[in-house]
């Protein structure tokens, strides 16, 4: 399940979240103060296929919405690589 929880004082509009780059997920408002939250199997591809947590970690979280006076916002989620890569110092 994902959570994303509007601390600030305004709205969010046009919200999208995308998955792995890939997934995405839309909701038109954020109210301010408030919670959206979505499974993570609602997430899908432009070809209709489904995030499957089973089989694909999550490696990026990205938000993007329009503020009340439609100036743009971006949220991006950074993640730590797991298990050799993340101990070792791999890609990103």
């Amino acid at each position: 399940m994902l959570t994303v929880d509007n601390q600030s004082a305004q709205d969010w509009h046009d919200v999208q979240i995308y998955l792995n780059t890939y997934f995405r997920v839309t909701t038109s408002t954020i109210r301010a103060r408030s919670l959206f939250k979505a499974p993570l199997d609602v997430f899908v591809a432009g070809f209709g296929q489904r995030f499957d947590l089973r089989r694909m970690p999550v490696h990026s979280l990205k938000l993007t919405a329009k503020l009340p006076d439609d100036q743009p916002m971006e949220l991006n989620k950074k993640f730590q690589l797991s298990g050799l890569a993340g101990a070792l110092g791999g890609k990103q």
